[in-house]
């Protein structure tokens, strides 16, 4: 309705106005202004537009040209020039310690000369060092006005006027600037200072792109040629692994693989003989000049590389033979034609073997990593040298072990580095049974334990598992005992051979393993008496004190009891005669003030006697526990259902406090486990213990159902279970629980957590002595304070005592 009256009156207004008819000169006006705004606004089109576009272009050179950082920048600067209508621009950034020129646009060569000079420390005598100091976009409409700039001689060169200067900026440092220049003075409008702006930060993240790209390149160069080494490496210790006592093969592959790896042109290696020092292999050389250094060894002495190799022990690099001043070999340099040289010691604890070195044909110094790359290599030629050593002192020896061996009177075998059979005795071949040509044809170690395994000789034929998962450690000594078929105990122990190998000796056991299963026999039989003894010894220890003490308690009990019976008595007969006296004085006549300290006197009286007659109970309660606790016997000591034992206490308990209590009500729960079955015990004992626990539980499950909301059933569950050997009863309440530091002493004599009157402190302590020490079993405790308490008794089933 509202929208339709409207669009009367619009209607309405119309007419109006047609009836009255504008004046002509208000409408050209009108239309006039609205062509101006037209033209306005179709002009910020076209340069949002442009602006667009060439934001658009310039990210489309970064993504298509992400690693080509000089296109990048120059269509930037191009499209920031032509955006801000600049006649010159230039983009510079830090290249370590200068500043770098990294674009122009409308320069002239001697103008990008005259720039490319900045690049001394930036001050505030420019648009660029003001913009590098600053750290923010500096705008000179007039540079010539400006009081701090000071370079007329580029105004001058040049002929701009106004200068705007944008910082590049990465984490908080300006580190580059984007400088545009007109020749007209004027103002840069905000929104092409603001395109600029935008332009340093794609000018910043094309750099930082390229400078990323490069880092990764450099990182990724690193990582091939280390893996290329590493490779190398590899390649050098397998075959030195498996050609360790084929010197020459080792050392042909290390010296090649050493002057691959550096881009030596020339790899040489010489062992000491007769104090000279000879060619053992090389890489590089044609054949007339290994001819000539085989028939020329050298002599420690600083006119040869080697020479100051040998005397001084250390790596030496000369850069330039032929500018070395000290160097005498010309002949040897003529025929080799080396002009770069690198000489590494071949050095085994502190003693040199020889001199590794690799040569360069042309001047080209070694680097720092292949120096040390070199040194590694010179080590590996030294373990295998050594190894070669080792192996042909193994091979001298093997006959003399031979001679050795069968003076032993156990079996021996040994295996050298290769893992191959080497030497054995007669002694060894006569108790593994083998034949001489089995043996002859030296097997590996692989084929002789196989072997072995075929004849039945080990339990399984996993000989890794049985022999020790270590046998290729050399170094290792083992220790294995195995029955053989014909039921002779062998035992075989390895021990490392020097230099490289192990021997195992083979020894008959059987004698010695029938003596120790004999002697083991006697001494568990020993230590099965002794048990028994102290436990009967233990179990008599406990009578006699029990014995003592209960005579010792009853004598105490008896001399207390008879002067405790007169305190009770006495004590209520005169709770009584107060009354009486009460009412005797009511009849008398006395002031106010007496009547009432006599009756305050009386009340006084009154309160302690019963005071003295609760504590006198309390102390006939201990005292006939006491006499209880010392009584000599236990009952019959027979088997006995615990079952049965379990339902009976907790009948008797039950029917008992309903009697001492009226309205007393709790729930029983029974989970008796049939399997329980019967134990060797005293039952009547057994039967003080279940009502002592049982009367505890109903005592804390009451208690706590007075002070807690209607809601809360008082609830005793009796638990038994068979453990084979073995009897677990548990007895637990709902009630207030024990907390931990009353745990430690719930067991000692006459401690209670009962107030006075209601416990004497010895149920407990009675129970711990009868379960423990006079049935062998034990007696625990766990509660939560508010919650429940637990007590958990086991028993044997075959009473110790």
């Amino acid at each position: 309705m509202r929208r339709h009256e409207a669009a009367q009156g619009a209607k309405a207004r119309r007419r109006t106005a047609r009836r009255k008819g504008p004046k002509t000169s208000i409408a050209r006006e009108t239309t006039a202004d609205l062509r101006a705004q037209l033209n306005l606004r179709t002009r910020e089109r076209d340069e949002a537009l442009e602006q667009q576009t060439a934001t658009a272009d310039v990210l489309k050179v970064i993504s298509r040209s992400a690693f080509d950082l000089q296109s990048v920048l120059d269509d930037l600067l191009a499209s920031a020039c032509r955006l801000c209508k600049a006649d010159i621009g230039t983009i510079r950034y830090a290249d370590g310690n200068n500043y770098r020129l990294a674009a122009t646009y409308g320069c002239k060569p001697q103008w990008i000369e005259h720039f490319s000079g900045y690049s001394t420390k930036p001050d505030r005598s420019s648009i660029f060092g003001q913009t590098i100091i600053g750290g923010h976009t500096v705008h000179m409409p007039d540079v010539l006005a400006d009081p701090d700039y000071k370079r007329p001689a580029a105004v001058k060169l040049m002929g701009f006027r106004a200068a705007l200067g944008v910082p590049l900026v990465r984490e908080g440092q300006t580190f580059g600037v984007i400088t545009l220049l007109r020749f007209a003075v004027g103002s840069f409008e905000p929104k092409q200072i603001e395109i600029v702006e935008t332009f340093a930060d794609q000018a910043l993240i094309a750099i930082e792109n390229v400078r990323l790209f490069e880092q990764v390149q450099a990182k990724t160069r690193d990582l091939t040629e280390a893996l290329g080494q590493q490779t190398a490496t590899a390649d050098v210790l397998k075959i030195i692994s498996r050609s360790s006592v084929d010197l020459e093969t080792v050392l042909d592959t290390l010296v090649e693989t050493v002057a691959r790896l550096c881009r030596a042109d020339q790899a040489n290696m010489f062992r000491r003989r007769d104090d000279m020092y000879h060619l053992i292999a090389s890489h590089g050389l044609s054949q007339e000049a290994k001819e000539f250094i085989v028939a020329h060894p050298f002599a420690p002495g600083r006119g040869s590389l080697n020479g100051r190799v040998a005397m001084e022990r250390r790596a030496v690099h000369i850069p330039d033979v032929l500018q070395d001043p000290e160097y005498l070999y010309k002949e040897t340099q003529k025929v080799l034609g080396y002009r770069t040289m690198l000489g590494i010691p071949l050095l085994r604890e502190e003693a040199l073997v020889g001199i590794f070195s690799i040569h360069r044909t042309r001047v080209e110094p070694f680097t720092d990593k292949e120096i040390e790359l070199a040194t590694s290599f010179a080590d590996q030629a030294v373990i295998a040298i050594e190894n070669a050593r080792l192996f042909d002192e193994l091979r001298e020896r093997q006959a003399e072990l031979r001679v050795t061996f069968d003076n032993m009177g156990d079996g021996v075998v040994m295996f050298d580095t290769t893992g191959r059979l080497a030497a054995w005795n007669r002694n060894f071949q006569e108790m593994i049974e083998l034949p001489e040509a089995f043996l002859a044809g030296r097997p590996s170690r692989s084929e002789y334990f196989r072997y072995l395994a075929d004849r039945g000789e080990f339990v399984s034929a996993d000989l890794e598992a049985q022999l020790g998962r270590t046998v290729d450690d050399t170094g290792l000594e083992m220790r294995y005992e195995r029955t053989r078929p014909d039921g002779r105990v062998i035992e075989v122990r390895r021990n490392p051979v020097l230099g490289g190998g192990y021997v195992l000796i083979y020894a008959d056991i059987t004698k010695r393993k029938q003596a120790e299963e004999a002697i083991r026999a006697a001494r568990d039989a020993a230590e099965a008496a002794l048990r028994d003894l102290q436990a009967a010894q233990a179990s008599l220890v406990h009578a006699q004190k029990m014995a003592a003490l209960g005579q010792l308690t009853a004598g105490i009990a008896h001399e207390i009891k008879n002067p405790l019976n007169f305190v009770n008595n006495f004590s209520a007969l005169s709770v009584e005669l107060t009354d009486e006296l009460n009412e005797a004085l009511k009849h008398a006549a006395f002031a106010d003030k007496i009547r009432s300290e006599v009756d305050e006197l009386t009340s006084l009286l009154k309160d302690n006697l019963g005071k003295v007659v609760q504590h006198g109970k309390r102390a006939d309660s201990i005292v006939k526990n006491m006499l209880l606790h010392s009584r000599e016997g236990s009952g019959e000591h027979r088997p006995a259902d615990i079952n049965a034992l379990v339902d009976e206490s907790l009948n008797l308990a039950y029917h008992g406090a309903r009697a001492e209590k009226q309205g007393f009500n709790i729930t029983l729960q029974r989970d008796l486990d049939p399997a329980t079955g019967m134990a060797d015990v005293y039952p009547q004992e057994i039967t003080r213990v279940l009502l002592n626990l049982i009367s505890n539980g109903f005592y804390a499950a009451t208690k706590c159902a007075t002070g807690i909301a209607d809601g809360f059933e008082p609830t005793l569950r009796a638990t038994t279970k068979n453990l084979g050997d073995k009897i677990e009863i548990r007895i637990r309440d709902n009630g207030i629980g024990v907390s931990p530091e009353l745990k430690e002493k719930i067991f000692n004599p006459f401690f209670t957590t009962k107030p006075a009157g209601e416990g004497t402190g010895l149920g407990l302590s009675m129970s711990h002595d009868i379960v423990v020490k006079q049935h062998g079993g034990t007696i625990d405790v766990n509660s939560e304070p508010g919650m429940f308490t637990e007590f958990i008794v086991t028993l044997p089933r075959a009473n110790i005592a």
